[in-house]
């Protein structure tokens, strides 16, 4: 049975896994179900997450080579435009990464409200997004937004 405790124990990234659970529930082929999947754009966010993950670990493959780049450059003094260069391209990629990371280690546990029109905060990058956040950062701040929920309600 399906609770908040479990919720990341639960396989992903794939339509197949959701067209078995939903031709269990009801009469719909699994083809009706994979064409329903397909054409509202299921399909095509499964894919896009696991290319996400894949451009994660090359920025990661290129952010090591360019730490090697730099600890080779920081002592020639005869090249350190090249090595500011680097520097500054080292540091951009590593705070692309960690923002892409944090998306991706996001919680499963969203609802999203029945009417597509209102979707409010749920689809919003958050202001206190940071620069460089933790991969974790997505349920740190949603406890937080809860607790202060909590607090203004009471």
């Amino acid at each position: 049975m399906e609770t908040h405790d479990n919720i990341d124990n639960y396989r992903q990234n794939h339509p197949e896994l959701i067209v078995k659970d939903i031709a269990g529930l009801w009469a719909p082929s699994p083809t009706t179900i994979r064409r329903i999947l397909k054409f509202r754009g299921v399909n095509k966010w499964l894919r896009v997450r696991r290319l996400l993950i894949q451009l994660k670990i090359k920025w990661q493959r290129e952010i090591r080579q360019r730490q090697l780049e730099l600890e080779s450059l920081r002592n020639d003094w005869t090249r350190q435009d090249e090595y500011q260069f680097k520097r500054g391209y080292h540091k951009a990629l590593s705070e692309c990464r960690q923002q892409v990371r944090a998306l991706c280690h996001s919680p499963r546990d969203i609802d999203f409200p029945e009417s597509a029109s209102d979707f409010g905060d749920i689809c919003k990058l958050p202001n206190e997004f940071p620069v460089s956040p933790h991969k974790k950062w997505f349920y740190k701040y949603n406890k937080q937004k809860s607790e202060q929920t909590k607090k203004s309600g009471e």
